[in-house]
């Protein structure tokens, strides 16, 4: 341990040592805050607790077990035990596998300005009976589940400035309609190829021609007909029940 030579001074030191207890003030040896001003050092059963002040002006207080304060014994009621950092702030650390439990018949939180709730997982906020917000503006930027606002949510997002209607992309978007996509897009396979067809058919008085559009007349007939035709099967055996399975074990989407 560093000794500091300049003010180090060993006649004020008092030192007291008893078979499971140390006893010092006035050490100049210097650590960490200085010097010591007082250290108490209590050891038993390979179990060490130690209280003390630096120059500083730190109080420390280690234990290897638990450290226990109780305040209120002979109260009825009224505060009992009070911390207070006086200019600062207001640490309570578990470390490694520790939690942090508060309780009580009730619990105030009380900030003068705001309140952050951080977590790298989940939150989860349980009221048996009820849940109530006051607040003048409540707002999410969730983008599923049942309480993401659907003018936020990717399917508002997508539909946006479109025709398809509120009642459309809530149906959508919770499962709703998803049994009447398969035969939507059947219904516009069908459109389709009709309308290909057509084009194919339009196409067919070119084939009897003469010149050189002819040969490419025949062509885009024959393409466009098979292409209707590919078209129709295509989408005719498309089958949305997985989608639909999916999107009702979603977050969301139930």
């Amino acid at each position: 341990m560093p000794v500091n030579t300049n003010l180090q001074n060993w006649a004020p030191w008092a030192f007291d040592k008893r078979p499971n207890f140390v006893f010092q003030t006035s050490n100049p040896i210097v650590g960490f805050g200085g010097a010591t001003v007082l250290q108490q050092v209590m050891e038993q059963n390979n179990q060490t607790g130690i209280w003390g002040m630096t120059e500083d002006g730190q109080m420390n207080i280690f234990n290897d077990d638990c450290i226990t304060i109780t305040g209120g014994v002979t109260k009825d009621g009224g505060t009992c035990l009070n911390l207070i950092g006086k200019n600062g702030d207001v640490t309570i650390t578990a470390e490694r596998n520790g939690d942090i439990l508060i309780k009580g018949s009730n619990i105030l939180i009380d900030a003068d300005e705001n309140i952050n709730i951080m977590s790298k997982k989940n939150v989860t906020i349980s009221g048996k009976s009820s849940i109530f917000f006051d607040t003048p503006n409540l707002a999410t930027n969730a983008l599923t589940g049942n309480l993401a606002p659907r003018d936020v949510t990717f399917g508002g997002l997508v539909f946006r400035g479109t025709k398809v209607g509120g009642p459309a992309i809530s149906d959508a978007f919770t499962g709703g309609a998803l049994e009447n996509i398969q035969d939507q897009l059947k219904d516009a396979a069908k459109d389709a190829s009709k309308q290909l067809k057509t084009l194919s058919g339009n196409l067919d008085p070119l084939e009897a021609g003469m010149g050189p559009g002819a040969a490419r007349a025949r062509e885009l007939a024959s393409q466009a007909s098979e292409l209707g035709g590919q078209l129709q099967n295509q989408l005719s055996s498309i089958d949305t029940s997985g989608l639909s399975n999916a999107l009702n074990n979603f977050g969301g989407f139930t």
